[in-house]
């Protein structure tokens, strides 16, 4: 039976607070496989893709601060402009 899937959280210009609730696995997307995590924000639960260079440097310290683990950190994240290549800004809670 096929799992069923979270809405993708869409990222704009705006901070938006973000709780990690999971740690990080792949789900099939339009390009195969791609890494996400669940997350909670105001809106509720989503996925967040985490494959983009500038969410995953930004990402690995806080992780790595963490004992190794996405679970339980919570964060803001937002994109640097409204170009669809802009790079994400993520910044500890």
């Amino acid at each position: 039976m096929a799992e069923a899937r979270l809405p993708t959280l869409k990222v704009g210009t705006d901070w938006v607070p973000v709780e990690i609730v999971s740690e990080a696995r792949v789900v099939m997307s339009m390009r195969g496989y791609a890494p996400v995590l669940e997350v909670r924000v105001p809106a509720g639960a989503h996925i967040l893709y985490i494959s983009s260079k500038s969410i995953s440097e930004a990402l690995e310290p806080l992780r790595q601060a963490n004992a190794g683990n996405f679970s339980g950190l919570k964060l803001k994240v937002r994109k640097a402009s409204e170009d669809k290549m802009a790079p994400y800004e993520v910044e500890k809670a």
